[in-house]
């Protein structure tokens, strides 16, 4: 395979990527409107595709240092693809500049709706716990409170433990 036939293979599979990358977005966003609605039982289903893709895409991140190995001797990032496309493939440097710019705005945006859901999650885990603390605490036997008079009826104090404390 000569270096024109591996460097388009690289510049397919970055576009492949950033496609995968593109679609996993969009998996994170379904998934913060799960979060937002507490769909619990769509989350699991979420969560497969989730880690379905991101497989996917670890595979073509595989396939990508390959070859970056064969035409770089090291896994490179975009600025050295579009380096060695300035120097060997002038013809892809514009299409290179264009995938480097979309794969930052979508890695930013990526980050961000990860960094939301697990707010939402945190959340819902917070409101979780202040729900079954209601609940045992429904079920949970009151203790009696005492005074000099004997036992009373509420837990609330009474006119005549303030007037004692006076």
């Amino acid at each position: 395979m000569g270096c024109n036939e591996e460097f388009k293979q690289l510049v397919n599979i970055l576009e492949q990527e950033l496609d995968m990358s593109v679609q996993l977005k969009n998996l994170f966003e379904e998934k913060k409107e799960i979060l937002k609605h507490s769909k619990t039982d769509e989350l699991g289903i979420i969560d497969n595709k989730i880690i379905a893709q991101s497989n996917l895409i670890s595979e073509l991140e595989k396939s990508r240092k390959k070859i970056s190995n064969i035409l770089l001797g090291q896994d490179g990032c975009m600025s050295d693809y579009v380096k060695f496309s300035e120097e060997n493939e002038p013809a892809y440097t514009d299409k290179l500049k264009d995938l480097n710019v979309k794969i930052c705005n979508n890695s930013e945006q990526l980050v961000l709706l990860n960094h939301q859901n697990v707010e939402l999650m945190n959340h819902g885990i917070i409101m979780t716990n202040k729900m079954l603390e209601t609940i045992v605490n429904a079920f949970v036997p009151q203790g009696s409170n005492y005074n000099e008079s004997g036992k009373t009826d509420s837990h609330d104090l009474d006119m005549w433990t303030v007037n004692e404390e006076i």
